[in-house]
C-alpha cells in the first residue's frame, strides 16, 4: 500500500459482519497487541439516537484539563474523524502505521476463518492508538446495539451510558424495545456505574434488572429535573440540578436531555478528573457534533441532520418549528432497513417540497425510482435528482431568502453533502 487512500481502501474494503455477529474475531485481533482496551479508562456509550451528542460533550469537557480519547461513527467527511484526541483527529501516518502492523494478524486470522470487518479493524485500530498515545480517558461509542458490538470488548469500563431507545436496526437487535434494551445493557459489567436518559416502563426495568444483576449502581433522572430556559434557533440554555444556566450550542429540544445524561456522567467524576465548574460550563458549550441539526449556510439557511428512524425525525420536525420561514425544502435519501415509511410519512407532512436523491456506495441504499414513487404518493411536489451533489446545488439555488432548507434522512448522505461543501 504506498497512500493512504490505499489503506482507507484496504480497511474498508473488508465490509460489515455478514452472518452471525460475535466478539470472538476482534478478541483474537486484539489479544495478539495484549488487550489494549483493558489498559485504558473508558466510558462507554450506547443507545439509538443521541450517542454521538453525548460522547461529544462528555469528551469535550473532560478534555480541558485531560488527554482524552474520543471514537465515534459514523465519520462525515474523512475517517480519521472516528478516532480523536482532544479534539484532534488520528493523523493518517498513525493511521497506516497501525494498520501496517495489524495486516498479518488479520489475515493469519482470514485463513482460520476469523474474518474481521471494516468495524472491527477500526475498532482495533481506536483501542491500539489510545492506549500507546495513553489517554487518560477514552470516550467510546458503540457502533451497533451493545453486547456484540465490536467496541464491548472492555473488562472493567469506566462507565456504562445509555442513551435512548427506540426501534432501529431491528433485523439485528430485536423487534421490540424490551430486546433492544436487552441487548444495549449488555455493555453494563459487573460493578459498574450506570447513566441512563430518562427511560419508561418495560425498557426502564431493564436497565435497573441488568444493574441488580450485575451489582452496578443506576444513575437517573426525570425529565421534569430540567428547567429549560431557551431552545432556539442556535443555542440551547437550561438549568439540570445544581448546574443553572448551562449553554450548549447543540441545538434541539432533545438534545438538552442528551446533554443532562452527559452532566450526570460529567459531575460524577469531576473530582477524579480534576473538573472546574467553569471547566465544565465552557465544555458544554463549545461541544460540537457535525451533521446533527447543523446549520451549513445562512443565506439561504440550510440544516443538514442525519435523522434516519422515527425518534430523530420527530426530534428534528419538532426542532425546525423554533426557525420561521416561507417555505421548507427537504433534502432526502435513506437507507432501505430503516423505518423509511413513518419518516417519509412525517417529513410529507411538513414539507413544501421534497428532493429525492441517491446514497452512493452503500448496499443498503433505496432504489431511487422506489423512493421517488414512495414519496411523490405522500407529496406531489417531489422531484427526484440522481446525483446528491446536484440534488443539493438545486435545493440552494431555488430556496429564497426567507426559505428553510433541511438534508435529512443518512448520515451517510449528510457525510457527502459536508464533504462537498467544506
Amino acid at each position: 500500500m504506498k497512500n493512504f487512500d490505499d489503506y482507507y481502501k484496504y480497511i474498508i474494503n473488508r465490509g460489515s459482519t455478514g452472518g452471525k455477529h460475535t466478539l470472538d474475531k476482534i478478541r483474537l485481533l486484539l489479544a495478539g497487541f495484549d488487550n489494549p482496551q483493558d489498559k485504558i479508562k473508558v466510558i462507554h456509550i450506547a443507545g439509538t439516537n443521541g450517542k454521538g451528542s453525548t460522547a461529544n460533550m462528555i469528551a469535550n469537557t473532560l478534555s480541558r484539563k485531560n488527554k482524552v480519547g474520543l471514537f465515534t461513527s459514523p465519520y462525515m467527511t474523512k475517517i480519521n474523524e472516528a478516532i480523536s484526541i482532544n479534539g484532534a483527529d488520528i493523523s493518517d501516518e498513525d493511521f497506516m502505521n497501525i494498520i501496517d502492523r495489524l495486516k498479518g494478524p488479520i489475515e493469519e486470522l482470514d485463513k482460520k476463518g476469523y474474518h474481521n470487518s471494516y468495524f472491527e479493524v477500526l475498532t482495533a485500530i481506536m483501542y491500539i492508538y489510545f492506549y500507546e498515545k495513553n489517554v487518560d480517558v477514552a470516550v467510546v461509542e458503540v457502533g451497533l446495539g451493545g453486547s456484540l458490538d465490536s467496541t464491548n470488548i472492555i473488562k472493567n469500563p469506566l462507565a456504562a451510558v445509555i442513551t435512548t431507545i427506540s426501534k432501529d436496526h431491528i433485523q439485528i437487535l430485536g423487534n421490540s424495545l424490551v430486546e433492544i434494551a436487552n441487548n444495549k445493557a449488555g455493555i453494563i459489567k459487573n460493578n459498574s456505574q450506570v447513566f441512563l436518559y430518562p427511560k419508561e416502563g418495560e425498557v426502564r426495568k431493564v436497565f435497573y434488572d441488568k444493574a441488580e444483576e450485575t451489582s452496578s449502581q443506576i444513575h437517573a433522572f426525570f425529565k421534569d429535573e430540567i428547567d429549560i430556559i431557551k431552545n432556539g434557533p442556535d443555542l440551547n440554555e437550561f438549568s439540570f440540578r445544581s448546574y443553572k444556566n448551562i449553554r450548549t450550542n447543540l441545538i434541539g429540544n432533545h438534545q438538552i436531555y442528551n446533554a443532562a445524561t452527559a452532566l450526570m456522567v460529567i459531575d460524577f467524576f469531576k473530582d477524579k478528573f480534576n473538573l472546574t465548574d467553569e471547566d465544565i460550563y465552557k465544555g458544554m458549550l463549545e461541544a460540537k457534533n457535525p451533521g446533527r441539526l447543523q446549520l451549513i449556510s445562512t443565506n439561504p439557511r440550510i440544516l443538514v441532520d442525519g435523522s434516519h428512524n422515527k425518534e430523530a425525525i420527530d426530534a428534528l420536525a419538532s426542532s425546525i418549528k423554533n426557525y420561521n420561514y416561507d417555505k421548507l425544502i427537504v433534502g432526502f435519501s435513506i437507507l432501505e432497513d430503516k423505518d423509511y415509511t413513518y419518516v417519509i410519512d412525517k417529513l410529507t407532512s411538513i414539507a413544501d417540497e421534497i428532493v429525492v436523491t441517491e446514497i452512493t456506495e452503500n448496499p443498503r441504499a433505496f432504489e431511487l425510482d422506489k423512493l421517488y414513487s414512495l414519496v411523490k404518493s405522500k407529496l406531489p411536489n417531489t422531484i427526484s435528482i440522481k446525483d446528491n451533489i446536484e440534488a443539493f446545488e438545486y435545493t440552494k439555488n431555488t430556496a429564497n431568502e426567507n426559505d428553510l432548507v433541511v438534508w435529512c434522512g443518512s448520515l451517510y448522505l449528510i457525510g457527502d453533502i459536508l464533504r462537498y461543501n467544506s
